[in-house]
């Protein structure tokens, strides 16, 4: 029987693990409207957000134009920070996040922003992108040799 661990789709693979950035801005108040305000500024762009989260007025996304969806923001007078973000296939079981966190934590690499995407994605930033990257990809070719 083949463990689960770490279990990647070949097709997933090529598609994965690309560096994108995270869009955050801090929404003008915390209040109604305020998130549909920002979501209506990329969707008129014609921009599709792969994934986003909002924490007590900080929007963060990940689209499939960050750099239109940073001038469409711009545009409806938001200042953007962007992060690097590492994008990769998630698995749909208990504990799957805890071990790649467990794993980034050995090799010392401090997350600062992760969140889930549409299609069973998950986009991690952290103080050392290179490092992380090279440490999902090498979890996936591990899962991979498993099979």
């Amino acid at each position: 029987m083949t463990s689960n661990r770490y279990v990647f789709e070949e097709e997933d693979k090529l598609k994965s693990f690309d560096t994108l950035k995270d869009l955050q801005v801090t929404l003008d108040k915390d209040r109604p409207g305020s998130l549909a305000k920002a979501t209506t500024a990329i969707a008129n762009a014609g921009i599709n957000i792969e994934g986003f989260c909002e924490i007590d007025g900080n929007f963060h996304t990940v689209t499939n134009d960050p750099a239109g969806a940073k001038k469409a923001l711009e545009s409806a007078g938001y200042k953007v920070r962007e992060t690097d973000v590492v994008l990769f296939p998630a698995e749909d079981r208990p504990g799957f996040l805890a071990e790649v966190l467990k794993r980034v934590t050995e090799d010392e690499i401090n997350v600062s922003v992760a969140y889930t995407l549409a299609n069973m994605r998950i986009a991690i930033g952290a103080d050392q992108v290179s490092k992380l990257k090279e440490v999902l990809q090498e979890l996936a070719s591990t899962a991979t040799r498993r099979r």
